[in-house]
């Protein structure tokens, strides 16, 4: 993982020039940052069909996004306050039970919970639920569980009328939290955004076809964490740092079990990365992985002078809300 990390820093944690009026625009961010929003994204994870090791699954956003289009990002989205109500059927632990140190805030934690479940049902057709009184989660094959989607994708239904409707219930311990990422402050658009790890419920298959995917979604793919980065490495494919980092950090591990297992036990503590500008130019740097006596703003040595997520090194100056998160 060790050399995952450098290439992650060598793409994206190089400095580059920048407009004077972006670093007037950043000048002004610096002086009044925008809060950051909670949002939830979650890696569906399945052990390799051949061989061993495990698989991630992404999506592809469209080009036409103004955020991250062309990225390759987990299902996700911001928090909504329908993911607040409580009426929404709830069995097994509570969030705060099941997941120790997601958020101080229960009803905080609760409503993460539901936001990642209803972002991942409304962008790929997964729905982490179970029975009201079962542990199975149901099979979403047939053309009613896409009309379902559908509904809920353009907010005709709710995930608690859904739920409810189908004699479902979230079970918390289907997912376990993973990481924490907050976006840079020098950001306009900030997301608080929680990962979490879920193993794809048996009898359930997420979209592969656009028509199956949400609007925001052009392409699909299951891929090992390894491949993933060697192929963003390459410049095949286009990751946000909190999609890379996770990615990289999933490589490690033989098995679904042993992911989910191993994030029952992870530190939560917030990530943020940094944007330092100053002279024309700015430069992302990630604070979590310097030494305690690292300069903040210092690259890993022999980062070559390439742009992120994009094939052919070059890129213009940073774009609103594209440098350093997304809650994906």
């Amino acid at each position: 993982m060790a050399d995952h990390q450098a290439a992650i820093v060598a793409r994206f944690g190089t400095s580059r020039r920048m407009e004077p009026e972006e670093e007037l625009r950043l000048a002004r961010l610096a002086a009044n940052p925008a809060p950051a929003r909670d949002a939830a994204t979650v890696v569906l994870l399945r052990d390799a069909p051949a061989g061993s090791g495990i698989e991630a699954y992404l999506l592809r956003r469209t080009r036409a996004m103004s955020f991250a289009g062309g990225m390759h990002v987990f299902p996700g989205g911001r928090v909504d306050p329908s993911d607040a109500a409580e009426d929404l059927p709830w069995v097994g632990p509570s969030a705060e039970e099941a997941m120790p140190g997601l958020d101080d805030d229960p009803a905080r934690a609760r409503a993460l919970v539901c936001a990642a479940v209803r972002e991942t049902f409304e962008e790929c057709g997964v729905l982490l639920a179970v029975p009201a009184g079962g542990t199975v989660s149901p099979g979403t094959g047939n053309p009613g569980w896409a009309a379902e989607r559908r509904a809920m994708e353009s907010h005709r239904s709710g995930l608690a009328e859904l739920l409810t409707r189908r004699g479902l219930a979230l079970r918390a311990d289907l997912l376990a939290p993973w990481t924490r990422w907050i976006a840079p402050e020098l950001e306009p658009r900030r997301y608080d955004t929680r990962f979490f790890v879920a193993a794809l419920p048996a009898g359930q298959l997420p979209g592969e076809l656009a028509t199956e995917l949400s609007t925001e979604a052009d392409g699909m793919l299951w891929i090992r964490p390894a491949e993933a980065m060697e192929r963003f490495v390459a410049g095949e494919i286009g990751m946000l740092p909190p999609t890379a980092f996770t990615l990289a950090e999933l490589s490690a591990y033989d098995d679904v079990a042993g992911a989910l297992a191993a994030a029952r036990t992870r530190d939560l503590k917030p990530i943020m990365a940094r944007i330092v500008a100053g002279d024309g130019t700015w430069q992302l740097s990630f604070p979590h992985l310097l030494p305690p006596d690292g300069a903040p703003g210092t690259p890993l040595d022999g980062a070559p002078d390439t742009e992120p997520g994009t094939p052919s090194g070059t890129a213009p100056a940073p774009a609103a809300g594209t440098r350093g998160g997304v809650p994906r």
